[in-house]
């Protein structure tokens, strides 16, 4: 009966940590600033839990689609605002990875029907002093 040994090899172990790592990093870069994407609008809650659009970002894919400031945003992906936690909305329903899409319902004052937006998340580049709002 012959015993066998494992030799440990300390830069064959190094090697499957950094092999390791670097799958584990990949996968999680899902998350990361580098894959985030949005759509260029600040909106704020209202009292109904619907999201009326307060500033634009010039060349985002809400500005460059036609959504306008004052727009109010009925429902995501299908899904009602009304009733929905705000900051829910925000992070897990209008952000997203870039190049994903999101398809908005808007209500605009003045319209006798809801508008309908597809738009695909991007990287958005701000200015150093802010958002670029679109003038109202």
């Amino acid at each position: 009966m012959g015993y066998s040994f494992v030799v440990f090899r300390p830069r064959l172990f190094t090697y499957a940590c950094i092999l390791l790592l670097t799958l584990l990093t990949s996968a999680l870069a899902g998350n990361s600033d580098r894959n985030f994407g949005g759509i260029g609008i600040d909106g704020k809650p209202r009292a109904d839990g619907q999201i009326e659009v307060k500033q634009l970002v010039t060349g985002g894919p809400a500005h460059l689609a036609g959504m306008q400031i004052g727009d109010i945003i009925t429902h995501i992906d299908g899904k009602p605002t009304r009733g929905s936690d705000f900051q829910h909305m925000l992070q897990y329903r209008l952000r997203g990875h870039a190049g994903t899409s999101v398809v908005l319902r808007v209500h605009r004052s003045g319209a006798s029907r809801l508008l309908t937006f597809k738009l695909i998340r991007r990287q958005l580049i701000i200015p150093k002093g802010g958002k670029a709002p679109v003038s109202p």
